[in-house]
């Protein structure tokens, strides 16, 4: 949607869906995971202590 220029912000999105601004934040940052996590969560090969919503707060900042 930001991309196309269907919305011009997260907030914009979230009213648009009925959601949370922070939630909108939060699956954005998982656009930004390193190939080898995204790999990880298909392959269901996760550790356990890691989980999606960490993930989704907090990305690893390098690849």
């Amino acid at each position: 949607m930001l991309e196309s220029g269907e919305a011009k912000s997260l907030k914009e999105i979230a009213a648009r869906e009925g959601i949370d601004n922070s939630y909108v934040s939060r699956m954005v940052n998982l656009t930004t995971l390193a190939p080898d996590i995204v790999a990880a969560i298909l392959d269901d090969v996760l550790p356990n202590h890691v989980t999606l919503f960490d993930l989704a707060v907090d990305p690893p900042a390098l690849w």
